[in-house]
């Protein structure tokens, strides 16, 4: 007895295939905030963001309530059409870099094996932070808002942020300052990226 084996495609034709791969992404993404959904540059990964079932459990957070909702990252494999949770909300009164309430502006490296998110964190300030691809490895890297992430060239999978800093003069301040600033993956300062916003 010979087994042929038939690729969807042909079974069903492109066009009721490229349907039915459309519903069954539609449905693997569904709860999914569009605004906080990316796709990897290697076209393997898309991550989103979804209302988690758990709520904060109390008011020790200025952004959030006690009772309210937090937010949680997961990822689809294209090739396998399945999703799994990457990033779950976590709580921390004591240490706002640990916090994971509502994760966004989602980005991935440019070799696709890790994505970098922001959350809400300082009253002046927001945290990023990263996770791999497989789930592991999850940290936090640098405070700051408005990620970008190098895509090519020198400084190539290197991140700017933008950060609220202090000016002194000796011991007496000098106001602040909200410039962009370029890091390594890891959360160590490059140099000055840019002094004023677009």
């Amino acid at each position: 007895m010979f087994i042929i084996f038939v690729s969807a495609a042909t079974y069903f034709g492109p066009a009721a295939y490229s349907k039915i791969k459309h519903e069954e992404m539609s449905r693997l993404m569904r709860g999914a905030k569009l605004t906080d959904l990316i796709e990897s540059p290697d076209d393997k990964w898309i991550a989103f963001v979804k209302k988690s079932n758990y709520t904060v459990p109390s008011n020790c957070f200025y952004f959030f309530s006690k009772g309210d909702h937090g937010d949680e990252i997961w990822i689809i494999n294209k090739a396998k059409m399945t999703k799994r949770l990457l990033v779950a909300d976590h709580f921390d009164c004591d240490d706002v870099s640990r916090d994971i309430i509502d994760p966004h502006h989602l980005r991935f490296s440019p070799d696709s094996k890790t994505l970098y998110f922001e959350t809400s964190a300082w009253v002046t300030s927001g945290a990023v932070h990263a996770v791999d691809v497989d789930g592991k490895n999850l940290r936090f890297v640098i405070d700051g808002v408005e990620l970008r992430i190098i895509q090519t060239g020198q400084y190539k999978g290197d991140l700017v942020v933008n950060q609220h800093r202090y000016r002194f003069k000796g011991d007496t301040p000098l106001g602040s300052h909200n410039w962009d600033w370029l890091f390594t993956p890891a959360g160590k300062q490059v140099k000055l990226y840019k002094k004023e916003q677009d």
